[in-house]
């Protein structure tokens, strides 16, 4: 049988002493889980089982199933420890990324067309207004799962990373996997005919060529992400 492997990840640029350090660990950490489960548990598994070939069993598919999972949560934890270690950085030094955090500003301080007087009232009342606006931002980014092409995009504009346009052209790579993902984690992967019916419950099959593209280009996206924003921070003297 040929080794089924995953493809190793970008070299990162992001050292031990930078503000990203603790994302590359997240990225790192779900890199192994997943080259885990796709190198050594499958194998195992596989050779368990008389026939050599065919498709997948139910049980090789959730081992594929948990390596999407993974990479999924993966960008999810990745994005968010690097909104929330960053934005402060960058709204300061990325003036694409202030314009995203003055938009922000203005919807927080909004009640539909009027303003929030109690939030107005409360930013002028405080010594630390930055402080709290910085906070909501970062919470109003990172509050919910981030699982769609739509939310790494709003990441990137966030991070200060808009002049990065091979990034967002490939962004929608990612769409297979959220896909996946969504349909593995909300629909236990079964086929909505299945999940509707009666009898054998039957759920979505995939070859490992695509598990594998899927999860690779998942978790490499992830460390072009922290390599391309390692390369713009700035810290002022």
């Amino acid at each position: 049988m040929p080794k089924t492997t995953l493809p190793g990840l970008d070299e990162t640029t992001v050292g031990l002493d930078s503000v990203l350090h603790t994302s590359q660990r997240y990225l790192a950490s779900a890199y192994d889980s997943v080259s885990g489960l796709i190198e050594t548990t499958y194998p195992i598994l596989r050779e368990s089982r008389p026939a050599s070939r065919g498709r997948l069993t139910d049980t090789e598919q959730d081992i594929f199933r948990a390596a999407v999972v993974f990479s999924g949560a993966a960008i999810d934890t990745v994005f968010k420890e690097a909104l929330r270690n960053c934005l402060a950085i960058q709204v300061e030094a990325s003036e694409s990324a202030r314009d995203k955090y003055i938009q922000f500003v203005m919807k927080y301080i909004q009640d539909g067309p009027n303003l929030d007087t109690k939030n107005v009232a409360i930013l002028l009342a405080s010594r630390e207004s930055s402080d709290i606006l910085t906070r909501a931002y970062v919470e109003s980014l990172t509050n919910s799962s981030l699982q769609s092409r739509n939310q790494v995009e709003q990441s990137l504009s966030a991070l200060g990373l808009k002049g990065e346009k091979d990034l967002y052209i490939d962004a929608k790579r990612l769409d297979p996997l959220f896909r996946a993902r969504n349909n593995i984690a909300h629909e236990m992967d079964m086929t909505p005919s299945s999940a509707r019916g009666q009898g054998k419950r039957s759920r979505r099959e995939r070859i490992i060529s695509e598990y594998v593209d899927m999860c690779h280009t998942g978790l490499n996206y992830c460390q072009r992400m922290l390599n391309r924003l390692q390369s713009t921070l700035y810290f002022p003297e």
